[in-house]
């Protein structure tokens, strides 16, 4: 407020840009006493409107040189709670990068155009359809160790095998919350996986549930915000890792579900945050509770129980009878050579199939690439069409008759003329979902098959329908990508087969080994939930790798890559930063990045590597180079980060030209 001095008042603003600087607005009396931290206002910036929020109120004039604009108005929109403020504060240092991206990611675009609608509330006399199921006694004894815990303030990690009940104790530590006048916040890494369980929680809480994703549209996006920015209250929000960015203003509870799933984890565009964390640190600043649940939780949540920041709750029996998978390790390459591969199914994989569907059970078939097959190639002269764009191969997409680029979405007629030689040998290499939709239903006639993959679901309606249909026993086999492995209750399904599973274990980081046993883990408890044990068959071409003989022999953990971690200084004992450089001059590129090298060399981190390219290094008409950057677990972290991004926002200014750079902290 202005006070009665009458000394001029200045609002540091965040507008929704990517801007490093700071920009402060002088304050008109008439609404000093309507502009603090978290006010929404009408402001100009280089020429045009925008939507700012308010950082902080100071009587000092900021410090740049220039001309200080008024603020033009309050924007009519009720200001959000001081503490998503300070979470966006967090997330812009931790995850380096401006706070007006955070901004711009946290408030969908119709609620700033306009004055938001008071939401209804939900009347004191809503009763729910149904009561929560009954615990069992283990899942009352968990429920009781969990209350206990987050009472006192610390994060609970549900360690529970697939089926062993953790949703019924979600769900009841919820309902427990609602009746008390809490709001609960529910997140899930997928959203076919949150359809499936909304439908089971508006049974329970009616209209107390609110559901929160990209795949909704805008109005229903800002339907759902305007309710819990108007504190419409109390709720449940069903939501995925974009749901951390709602206004709360209270919470009770956070719930984490799977946890481990690296679904949290943004990519593009900035900010590049994970949803899990940040939900610990929304948590923390709303003074919640939080369970994270996961039967394969991550080494770093392990690491968390550990050294004592998380307390761990387990369930060790599943809620019905409690069978271990039979599994059947299938060699490939022996197979081929016995003449016992029909296309990419061994002969064995397929009697099982058969045998599973004569039994009236259902089959789930898994691989984790999506497309007919990942890139043709020519079989006279060896050529393989890539993208003009980027560097990396075209899959082949036969339903549609197109050869398409995965990174930028550019798609070509497939044709067999090969434009290199001009013969016709364009032949598919690999396998994908499609293809192994294709053979399996040329291999069994008659039998009802559906394909779950992120091209047949696009449809919102369609990836609905299949889950219901399957879920129902309406199909015989689902055959799809890591979307099926994650939480579906699938009562009837008991053979998951596995295609190529060399190709889970193949990717260029250090969490290979253990996202790969926690794919083989939750696959194979989506089957064998009732009354039969299910079975997993694993087609490999590595048939001794150390991970499928681990899962083989029932070692479900991967506890011992915590101390290969710690002996070679990765994630969690140090903290990884990747530096992302961009331009597209390839030259131009090269110069900037020996020069951040060059400051890198004298920072102080624990160390760096690069520049150097990535897998794919040429995308969307710009070359690419990465470093990953090691820093100290330790207090003076953040001290260390902040330099470190000032010194390459230095860089690409005074380089101009078109840099580009980005960091990715915590990127795998």
């Amino acid at each position: 407020m202005q006070d009665k001095g009458n000394k001029e008042i200045f609002a540091r603003v965040i507008l929704p840009l990517r801007f490093d600087g700071e920009i402060s607005y002088s304050v008109p009396s008439e609404i000093s006493d309507k502009v603090f931290t978290g006010s929404f206002v009408n402001v100009k910036f280089a020429g045009k409107s925008y939507t700012a929020v308010v950082d902080a109120v100071e009587t000092t004039p900021p410090s740049y040189k220039g001309k200080i604009l008024d603020i033009e108005s309050l924007a009519g929109i009720k200001p959000v709670p001081v503490a998503i403020v300070e979470l966006w504060r967090w997330i812009a240092d931790y995850y380096m990068c401006s706070i007006g991206e955070v901004y711009r990611a946290a408030l969908p675009p119709p609620l700033v155009k306009g004055k938001s609608k008071r939401a209804r509330k939900a009347s004191a006399g809503e009763i729910e359809n149904e009561q929560p199921n009954i615990l069992s006694d283990t899942q009352k004894e968990a429920e009781s160790v969990i209350l206990d815990q987050i009472s006192k303030g610390i994060p609970v990690l549900l360690k529970g095998v697939t089926g062993s009940g953790k949703t019924e104790i979600y769900i009841s530590l919820a309902a427990k919350m609602l009746q008390n006048g809490n709001n609960v916040l529910y997140m899930l890494p997928e959203i076919a996986l949150s359809r499936q369980l909304s439908h089971r929680l508006e049974k329970i809480f009616g209209e107390k549930l609110l559901v929160y994703h990209s795949g909704q549209t805008s109005a229903e996006r800002k339907s759902v915000h305007e309710k819990i920015h108007e504190g419409a209250g109390p709720y449940i929000v069903l939501g995925l890792r974009s749901s951390v960015f709602l206004p709360f203003s209270s919470l009770g509870l956070v719930i984490i579900d799977e946890e481990h799933d690296w679904s949290y984890k943004q990519n593009e565009p900035a900010p590049r945050y994970n949803g899990r964390d940040t939900a610990l640190m929304l948590a923390k600043l709303l003074n919640a509770g939080v369970v994270l649940g996961s039967a394969t939780p991550s080494l770093e949540s392990i690491y968390n129980t550990a050294t004592g920041r998380f307390s761990l709750t387990e369930l060790k029996e599943k809620f019905f009878l409690d069978h271990k998978p039979v599994i059947e390790i299938i060699d490939t390459i022996r197979e081929g050579k016995r003449g016992k591969m029909q296309g990419i199914f061994s002969s064995a994989a397929l009697e099982s199939v058969e045998n599973c569907i004569k039994n009236g059970q259902q089959v789930l078939i898994f691989r984790n690439r999506r497309s007919y097959s990942p890139l043709v190639q020519c079989i006279y002269c060896g050529e393989i069409p890539k993208c003009e764009n980027c560097n990396v191969s075209l899959s082949y997409h036969k339903s549609k008759g197109v050869l398409l680029c995965h990174y930028c979405g550019k798609g070509i007629r497939f044709n067999t003329i090969c434009t290199k030689c001009g013969k016709p040998g364009l032949k598919e290499r690999g396998s994908g979902t499609e293809m192994a939709e294709e053979q399996i239903a040329n291999l069994m006639p008659g039998v009802k098959i559906a394909r779950f993959d992120a091209e047949t679901t696009q449809s919102r309606s369609k990836q609905k329908r299949i889950i219901r249909e399957f879920s129902k026993g309406e199909i015989d086999i689902i055959v799809g990508t890591q979307m099926l492995s994650k939480g579906f209750d699938f009562g009837n399904l008991n053979l998951i087969l596995i295609l190529n599973a060399d190709s889970m274990f193949a990717a260029e980081d250090f969490r290979a080994g253990e996202r790969g046993m926690q794919m083989l883990i939750q696959l194979a408890g989506r089957g064998g939930r009732r009354d039969t044990p299910a079975k997993v068959i694993i087609q490999t071409a590595q048939p001794e790798h150390n991970i499928i003989k681990m899962f083989e022999r029932g070692e479900e953990d991967c506890i011992t890559e915590l101390s290969e971690r710690k002996e070679f200084g990765y994630p969690p004992f140090t903290r990884l930063i990747r530096v992302i450089v961009k331009h597209r001059d390839s030259k131009i590129l090269g110069v900037f990045a020996e020069r951040f090298a060059g400051y890198l060399k004298s920072s102080d981190t624990l160390g760096f590597t690069g520049p150097f390219p990535p897998p794919v290094d040429f995308v969307r008409g710009e070359h690419i180079l990465h470093f990953f950057v090691k820093l100290p677990r330790s207090k003076d972290i953040q001290i260390v980060k902040k330099a470190m991004y000032e010194k390459a926002v230095e860089l690409v200014k005074r380089e101009g030209g078109g840099i580009k750079l980005w960091f990715d902290v915590d990127p795998y």
